[in-house]
Formats: C-alpha cells, sequence, structure tokens
C-alpha cells in the first residue's frame, strides 16, 4: 500500500532540506573566510550532523531517525 500523499511530500520536503544543507556547506567551504575558518566551519556541520544522527537518535528517549517507526 502506498504512503498518504502527505507523507511523500514531507518526505520530498526533507530530503530538499538535506540537499540545500549540504550544498551551504560546499558553498561556505567553498566561497568564505579563509581556508582554516572555512575547514572549521565544515567541521562544525559535520559535527552537528553527527552529534544529530549518531548521537541523539540513538537514546532510548529519541522518536528516532526520519524514517524509523
Amino acid at each position: 500500500e502506498a504512503p498518504p500523499a502527505a507523507l511523500s511530500v514531507l518526505y520530498l520536503l526533507a530530503v530538499a532540506l538535506l540537499v540545500t544543507w549540504h550544498l551551504l556547506l560546499l558553498v561556505t567551504l567553498t566561497y568564505r573566510h579563509t581556508w582554516a575558518r572555512n575547514a572549521a566551519g565544515a567541521a562544525l556541520g559535520w559535527a552537528a550532523w553527527a552529534l544529530t544522527y549518531r548521537g541523539w537518535y540513538r537514546w532510548a528517549w529519541s522518536p528516532g531517525p526520519p524514517g524509523w517507526g
């Protein structure tokens, strides 16, 4: 059975947000400030992702990553 249309749209919007996040990270790394500041910004962006997906989502009280459950 296919998921409801609203859920499909929500999923597509989440994917669009993820793509936008990666694009912004890439542009920031490429075109702003010095290389060291760019690398620090990219590291902070990756750390935020890692903290969310490898940390917070694994706790018992977390709802889990999108699509689980």
